[in-house]
């Protein structure tokens, strides 16, 4: 009895940390990050608010809050993301990442939204390696990041589901990876919040 009920409480802790996170299977801080960020997400309007800190998402390492699932193949990943408050540091990020590994120094591509209205596709494209770019259309608030064989697309609108194509990369992802939304103050003491609506995710065939 006593071995069934400790069953029963961790069934019940682990359908609830499953709740607490929607579509998604983990959150992790990445990198050295100062301050650990936090997920909630509600049910009610299927709103996931993230709380973040880390100094940046860029250079040849990353720390940033991030909430994830496992995944292979071919894949969108639609959501519409607000800022709360007027924040700190006008680089602050939000947006939707691929990455190989939940380290700081991985290989990754991510749509990132700045404080400033800056909307790019940045990516690592090896290990430990040096941040790219490619700027988009700016203060654009529902974007996509898409998955098609080697190519890792953004497409980004202003209210309604994007369609257009803003920007795309050739990146290998074999095998199983990460994917999912994050955020980053770019402040070591800081915590940013930002939230995520009307995410789907999509298999692709």
């Amino acid at each position: 009895m006593v071995i069934f009920a400790c069953m029963m409480i961790f069934s019940n802790i682990w359908a609830q940390k499953q709740a607490d996170m929607g579509m998604f299977e983990g959150f992790s801080n990445i990198g050295q990050v100062k301050l650990m960020g936090t997920v909630v997400y509600d049910t009610s309007t299927e709103t996931y608010s993230i709380s973040g800190g880390g100094m940046n998402v860029w250079g040849n390492f990353d720390q940033h809050s991030y909430l994830w699932k496992k995944v292979k193949g071919n894949f969108s990943l639609t959501t519409k993301v607000a800022f709360e408050g007027v924040g700190v540091n006008a680089h602050r990020k939000i947006g939707i990442m691929i990455r190989d590994a939940l380290t700081g120094e991985s290989r990754c591509a991510h749509i990132s939204i700045h404080g400033d209205g800056l909307t790019s596709l940045q990516y690592r494209a090896v290990t430990d390696g040096i941040t790219a770019e490619i700027k988009g259309p700016p203060n654009g608030n529902y974007i996509t990041l898409e998955k098609a064989g080697k190519m890792i697309r953004m497409r980004t609108a202003t209210d309604t589901v994007p369609e257009t194509v803003t920007a795309e990369i050739e990146m290998d992802f074999p095998g199983e990876f990460y994917v999912g939304l994050f955020v980053c103050s770019h402040e070591a003491d800081v915590l940013e919040t930002a939230h995520f609506s009307k995410t789907v995710f999509k298999e692709i065939k």
